[in-house]
């Protein structure tokens, strides 16, 4: 990892190679740097671009010899939030991306890769492997058999008319036991609870008893989880690969 870091600030700003490139980026920064800078060791075309700055900068770049390509890592990444973000540069037009997961959660790209601008990879975790991503995202090979595109865009729907229904269930809650179920989900205990609401422990289990009839839980844990699945409630945390594995992949 230190050798990559090294190599990282040796080169904050990689020269525009004058072949068609690919743009790489993470929500992480040093992630994105330090997998960029061990795919330049290998000889794999990539640029560095900031996640911060994408779609403005593909914005301002014109030019027909810019990269056209994206290449964004995520590794079990579920949040909406960087999904709109790869939609939103996909709206610019003429750009290729490649989203590279490892998650169980890849379905929500799903909705993304109907008209072929977008591939989800899942099994490039190696930098040869990721090299061979840019190899083929820069040449215009599909990276998705045509099954794998249809399937996963059939997760994908079935998965957000499950979040619509269980948005459905929520909003059959009261107030209160909605309240009770958020403080839940942010992590404090039946007792805490009690004590922001000013009300009884049993007040709180009651409450819940309520809430897990009304929504199908088995669980307390159950109910929290079906929350989240509507609220993204606690998941705005990004789980990317750690340089120390592009670093070892290099080297290797």
């Amino acid at each position: 990892m230190n050798e990559s870091a090294s190599r990282v600030r040796a080169s904050a700003h990689p020269a525009i190679d004058t072949r068609a490139t690919a743009w790489l980026v993470s929500p992480h920064l040093l992630v994105a740097q330090a997998v960029t800078a061990a795919l330049q060791s290998a000889g794999s075309p990539v640029e560095f671009c900031a996640w911060e700055t994408l779609v403005r900068d593909a914005e301002s770049r014109r030019d027909p010899s810019a990269p056209r390509s994206v290449v964004a890592i995520f590794d079990g990444l579920d949040n909406p939030v960087v999904v709109d973000e790869i939609a939103r540069l996909l709206a610019v037009g003429d750009v290729r991306v490649a989203v590279v997961t490892t998650g169980p959660a890849a379905f929500w790209w799903g909705g993304l890769v109907a008209d072929g601008a977008v591939d989800v990879v899942t099994m490039a975790t190696t930098v040869g492997q990721l090299s061979d991503v840019v190899r083929r995202i820069i040449a215009g090979e599909s990276l998705m058999e045509p099954d794998e595109r249809a399937a996963l865009h059939a997760a994908w729907a079935e998965a957000l008319d499950r979040r619509q229904d269980l948005a459905a269930l929520i909003k059959t809650l009261s107030p209160q036991q909605l309240r009770v179920l958020e403080l839940l989900a942010s992590g404090r205990r039946v007792h805490e609870v009690a004590e922001l609401l000013g009300v009884a422990d049993g007040t709180v289990r009651s409450h819940v008893k309520t809430l897990r009839n009304k929504i199908g839980a088995r669980t307390q844990l159950e109910a929290v989880a079906m929350l989240r699945q509507v609220h993204d409630v606690g998941g705005g945390a990004f789980h990317v690969p750690r340089p120390r594995q592009a670093a070892a992949g290099a080297a290797g």
